[in-house]
């Protein structure tokens, strides 16, 4: 089977094969541009000068558009009018697409802006990124429904026939919200009952507020309709404050007070009185802090969490909170194996360590299963498994390296709470060299939920489990002490560990 059948039929044998392994499979798609499909005929030349940075590049024009823009014919680089360019037949399934992408008034055509990428005025939705071409998505364009309808037929091919099972959604602040709002609705419309087994997440890059990324679960006309929008977003402020806390080199560390600011942004509400993030369920029953996407490294800037000085044992202790936190965890290939991007540098963005699979600084072979990082991802894994709360629970802050002594240094402490009474997990991470616990000075860390409850009485007892650094040669337990009649405790923790307190039997 050759041509486009024959790469679709590949694809979904792909999947297939991952299902079969128990692996589900999210595609990353683009709404927001296409790539190189056309160029500014900046010369007037009636043809595509390549060596021209004009006819690749033109200056953002907020006003109107150029009106210079012509299709792209590069056969030997891929670039040519953007496809399809009308109905489309794949593996015996006809898909009723209209070619609105072939057509270039379906582009913005303003050219692009340095400043887009940052900018929150407009200008970010409308600006080509470099020469990827930005789509026009605005709602008043005549051709918004077309659009809307052509990529829900287009994605809705790929989740059903193809068989995956989510869309990581690239660049979506770069596109009109009503966009969102629009394209969700009738692609879970179209995909009925199956939309319940179907994730839809997005790329919203911002680090620093955590209002801007949870609105984008919710609908623009939210006051009204309640059902989210995307199902949930990738976590850049939890990624940003893992990175302040523990990416440093040698037995460095910084603070975890960030950390806890973005577990307590959760649930908090802005000056309209709406959470953060939507908290009504979607199709399939869980909302979008349950479904939040939480990561520490990607294939953009960001790169690689290990970069020189970064050791093995700082990243497994990083990789521990993406397992532990609630969310759904994203782990960046290689991390398993510990790989590092020797030219990447703490505190500078770089692309060196997605250029190629690099296995010369790695563990290779049957001994790879015995490194510390495969171990560390193999134990986190399990304990996400055998302990639910870790996966279903709410997270609550619950201790953060305080001002009142040395014994609590590189410490901070969270626990995952069910709805049940006792069922509740302690994560406490020591980013120190040396033995810590949950407390300092006459301070010992408080048990309490979001509420202020007590999550366990005085003189109950709990059990220790190292996921991360060497493992406990003997049980190790601790007996909860009392402070203003709430159960308290100084737990230990090994230097450089992540350890998991439960509740005894």
């Amino acid at each position: 089977m050759n041509g486009p059948d024959g790469r679709m039929k590949h694809y979904k044998d792909l999947v297939a094969l991952a299902h079969s392994k128990g692996l589900k499979v999210i595609q990353d798609v683009v709404m927001n541009h296409a790539g190189p499909v056309f160029y500014y005929d900046a010369n007037g030349s009636k043809g595509f000068d390549r060596e021209s940075e004009a006819e690749w590049i033109q200056p953002y024009k907020r006003d109107g558009f150029h009106d210079n823009a012509a299709w792209a014919d590069i056969p030997e680089w891929n670039l040519h009018r953007t496809a399809p360019e009308g109905p489309v037949e794949l593996l015996s399934v006809k898909i009723p697409t209209t070619g609105i992408l072939s057509k270039l008034e379906t582009y913005s055509r303003k050219g692009f802006s340095g400043s887009s990428l940052g900018a929150s005025d407009g200008e970010e939705v409308t600006c080509d990124f470099f020469s990827l071409r930005d789509l026009w998505t605005a709602p008043g364009s005549e051709h918004f429904d077309a659009l809307v309808d052509e990529f829900v037929e287009i994605y809705a091919f790929y989740l059903t026939t193809i068989g995956v099972d989510g869309l990581r959604i690239d660049t979506v602040k770069h596109v009109h919200r009503e966009f969102w709002d629009a394209f969700t609705e009738r692609l879970r419309k179209k995909l009925g009952d199956q939309a319940k087994d179907k994730l839809l997440f997005g790329e919203v890059y911002d680090d620093q507020h955590p209002d801007v990324l949870g609105s984008y679960t919710w609908r623009t006309d939210w006051e009204t309709r309640k059902e989210p929008s995307l199902d949930s977003v990738l976590d850049f402020t939890f990624c940003a404050a893992a990175r302040e806390y523990l990416r440093a080199d040698g037995g460095n560390y910084g603070s975890s007070r960030k950390l806890e600011a973005v577990i307590r942004s959760k649930t908090e509400k802005g000056a309209n009185g709406r959470p953060f993030y939507n908290p009504t369920p979607g199709p399939d029953g869980l909302n979008s802090i349950q479904k939040s996407i939480t990561f520490l490294e990607n294939h953009d800037g960001l790169n690689r969490f290990r970069v020189a000085g970064v050791t093995e044992r700082r990243n497994a202790l990083a990789q521990g909170l993406v397992m532990t936190m609630a969310g759904i965890p994203c782990l960046y290939y290689g991390t398993e194996l510990g790989l590092t991007d020797e030219k990447g540098r703490i505190g500078q963005d770089g692309e060196t360590g997605r250029l190629s699979l690099d296995l010369s600084g790695a563990v290779k072979g049957g001994p790879l299963r015995k490194s510390e990082s495969f171990v560390s991802v193999a134990r986190l894994t399990k304990a996400r498994s055998l302990i639910p709360v870790l996966r279903t629970g709410a997270t609550v802050p619950l201790w953060s390296d305080s001002p009142d002594g040395a014994d609590d240094d590189g410490v901070f402490a969270f626990a995952r709470v069910g709805s049940q009474p006792g069922d509740f997990a302690i994560v406490v991470v020591n980013a120190s060299d040396a033995e810590r616990v949950t407390g300092a000075g006459d301070f010992s860390m408080l048990l309490v939920d979001a509420e202020g409850k007590p999550l366990a009485a005085e003189g109950s007892q709990l059990r220790r489990l190292v996921a991360v650094g060497p493992v406990d040669t003997a049980p190790v337990t601790t007996t909860l002490g009392s402070t203003n009649g709430k159960a308290s405790a100084k737990l230990r923790v090994p230097a450089q560990s992540l350890v998991i307190y439960l509740p005894t039997k």
